[in-house]
Order: C-alpha cells, then structure tokens, then sequence
C-alpha cells in the first residue's frame, strides 16, 4: 500500500502542476524542498513550465496549500519504507505527461 500511496501522491502533485500551467505547455518541473525541524516541517517549491522555446516561471495555483501536505506525507512514507530521509526532489512531466523523479539526499 505504500508504493501505491506514494504514486498518488504523485499523481496529486502534478495534476496541480498541470492546472497551474495552462494548455500548450510542452514540459514543466518542480523542485521541492522538505526540511524537518524540532516541532515541524517546512515545503519550499520553485516551479516553471515550458511553452514553445521559452521557460516561464510561474505560481502553482494552489489555494487551499495542500501540496505542502503531499510533499510531506511523501516524504514521510518514503522515510519509513526506504530509510531515506530526502531534503528535495525535482519531478519533470513532459507533454505527453510521462513524469520523473530525482531525489536529493
């Protein structure tokens, strides 16, 4: 169950990549950072898409603030399945909406 959770997770996090974007775009990424401190957890995001020869950085239209609560429980449920404690993590998608992954430790 918890690959599966994670994969949502995912999941989740781009289709608000994908809202923020807009139609046409033919990629976008963004890095996220975790940091875990006495008492809390904070998410940081740097986020921009592709539209034609130009890379546009934008906002993740994302009012309610729940990618931070994605982030976090990924980030915990990888701790608890791998051992391994990230600190970011760059998530491309392309056009065809094939996405990846990279973790930074």
């Amino acid at each position: 169950m918890t690959i599966q959770r994670q994969i949502e997770l995912l999941n989740k996090i781009v289709g608000v990549m994908h809202a923020s974007a807009g139609a046409g775009y033919s990629g976008m990424e963004c890095e996220f950072d975790h940091e875990t401190y006495e008492g809390g957890w904070s998410v940081g995001s740097n986020y921009c898409y592709i539209m034609g020869a130009n890379r546009i950085s934008g906002r993740l239209d994302d009012p309610e603030d729940t990618l931070s609560d994605f982030v976090h429980e990924l980030h915990e449920l990888m701790k608890v399945h791998t051992g391994g404690d990230w600190t970011s993590f760059l998530l491309t998608v392309d056009a065809g909406g094939k996405a990846a992954t990279k973790f930074y430790y």
